[in-house]
């Protein structure tokens, strides 16, 4: 990585990497906050993930349409906000790095919006398979808040890949800028800072 092209282009690389557990962490942050607030019984923060200890027994309940039974685990619409939350601090996340890349456009916070925006290629996924007149259970946090709040589980698919395609319209705007080389150098950075922390860092610090 020499020559003018990469020239001080390190930092595309760097600062991408280092927001990479920031960008998960931060959503599964607004489900951990939520289950200490409502007191759930030993909720537990993991390197992508949160969770409680009925939280498995309660969405088997659910699943199987027992919503009585469920209730008798965990309050139905404790359950869902603290699903909901999941999703708010994803959304509040990448606004927040449209907006101030758009004034100061640092490659962690580029690199921030853009991985923590990802999370919502689930729901394009979701939508395609309505589309075609598939749909399957998967476990996301929309299917979870339109079980337990009765929320239009569709209408907050839609939104998240509403947020999907503005956010990275614009960050890649903003990136775009910066030139071809801090564009490579940013998503080589993603996966790096993916590689490590999901492969390494992440399963030794919060199994």
């Amino acid at each position: 990585m020499t020559g003018p092209r990469w020239a001080g282009k390190w930092r595309w690389i760097v600062w991408p990497a280092l927001s990479f557990p920031l960008a998960v962490l931060s959503h599964e942050a607004g489900h951990y906050a939520a289950y200490i607030a409502f007191g759930f019984a030993d909720p537990a923060l993991h390197y992508g993930s949160a969770s409680f200890a009925a939280g498995d027994a309660f969405w088997e309940q659910m699943r199987a349409g027992s919503t009585a039974a469920a209730a008798q685990i965990a309050p139905l619409w404790e359950v869902g906000v603290a699903s909901g939350l999941g999703l708010l601090a994803s959304l509040l996340t990448v606004t927040a790095c449209v907006l101030i890349a758009r004034r100061r456009p640092h490659p962690f916070v580029v690199g921030l919006g853009l991985i923590a925006a990802l999370r919502y290629v689930g729901s394009a996924v979701v939508l395609l398979m309505v589309l075609f007149g598939r749909r399957a259970s998967n476990g996301s946090d929309e299917e979870h808040v339109a079980m337990t709040l009765h929320v239009p589980e569709l209408a907050l698919q839609l939104l998240g890949v509403v947020v999907l395609i503005a956010s990275w319209a614009m960050l890649l705007r903003v990136l775009a800028r910066e030139g071809r080389a801090a564009t490579g150098a940013l998503f080589a950075g993603i996966v790096l800072g993916g590689a490590i922390y999901l492969g390494v860092l992440g399963p030794w610090l919060l199994p």
